[in-house]
């Protein structure tokens, strides 16, 4: 990415969709959800940090939902977790839509089906990864440019984690 963000005042974090104070009797309401959206697409604060090689304190800073973010800091945001600008902004105190959420788990399983296409080379199962992105695609067609996890990025799951392993040829 070629534009940092740069650091914008913050009175700490948090993530609730609640009002902050900020010492002085005045209530900050929530102006974003990026924390929200960052950790559904699986990306961790250090992996966004080392992105743009700032320390993991100021990108908690930039992704506090109470900034005041320029919109340079919020096309920089869009751009890092590929998702449309208004899934970061926030126009009410209700939690991320199911649109958006169902959105997120998308454009991951894609992200898995593009790796998994890059990472195998048996005719078989490119074929049947190949299918499944045309599926997803039949959904969600915006996703068509979504490229895949990269192996130095980290990703946070709270599932349990298993092995997965493609079938061997005989």
């Amino acid at each position: 990415m070629s534009t940092v963000p740069s650091h914008p005042s913050s009175n700490g974090n948090g993530s609730s969709n609640a009002p902050h104070s900020n010492g002085n009797g005045h209530v900050k309401k929530p102006l974003h959800c990026i924390s929200d959206v960052r950790r559904r697409q699986g990306i961790t604060l250090r992996t966004v940090a080392r992105r743009w090689d700032l320390d993991v304190s100021d990108i908690r800073d930039l992704e506090n939902e109470t900034a005041d973010l320029t919109l340079r800091q919020l096309y920089a945001w869009q751009e890092l977790l590929e998702v449309p600008i208004h899934e970061l902004l926030l126009d009410s105190e209700m939690p991320l839509s199911a649109p958006v959420l169902r959105r997120a788990q998308l454009l991951r399983l894609m992200k898995t089906a593009v790796t998994l296409s890059e990472k195998s080379s048996h005719e078989d199962v490119q074929y049947l990864i190949h299918r499944l992105m045309d599926q997803i695609l039949e959904i969600m067609p915006e996703l068509k440019s979504v490229g895949p996890w990269h192996e130095s990025e980290e990703r946070t799951d709270l599932r349990e984690k298993q092995v997965y392993r493609l079938p061997e040829s005989h």
